[in-house]
């Protein structure tokens, strides 16, 4: 697992989180990127396979709110698609888990969109993680 920090190495993440955020073109996903990480202090980990490809990766940040004790908020999870459902993503999010103890967060909270199914499986039955809420989205345009 390692920070993605550099504009090149942030670029490098483009085509794998297409997979997750289609709508991004790889100036938007550069541009928030970089604006999270100086303002949200958003992280971005990449996880890679032997011969160096991104294979995964994880966005995170603090997520100060008041019903949440140091919470680290995952904003983005993804594992490449050809790749899924042989271990690496438990892994990976296992690793965000170590780390976030590490820096003394106490819970980690992520949202999934509705038809993501079989992401929500792996989220409760592989990490434990409780369903607790739905999310709530108004537009204002």
């Amino acid at each position: 697992m390692q920070e993605l920090i550099t504009s090149k190495q942030i670029q490098s993440a483009y085509k794998l989180m297409k997979e997750l955020r289609p709508h991004l073109s790889l100036e938007e996903f550069t541009t928030k990127v970089v604006h999270q990480q100086k303002s949200m202090q958003y992280r971005l980990f990449a996880s890679y396979s032997q011969s160096q490809n991104i294979i995964g990766l994880c966005g995170v940040m603090p997520f100060f709110v008041l019903y949440r004790d140091k919470c680290l908020y995952i904003c983005d999870f993804i594992i490449a698609s050809h790749l899924r459902g042989q271990g690496l993503g438990q892994r990976f999010l296992q690793e965000i888990e170590e780390m976030a103890k590490k820096e003394g967060y106490l819970e980690i909270e992520l949202s999934s969109s509705f038809k993501r199914e079989e992401a929500h499986r792996f989220y409760e039955k592989k990490m434990n993680f409780q369903k607790t809420s739905y999310v709530f989205v108004k537009s204002l345009k």
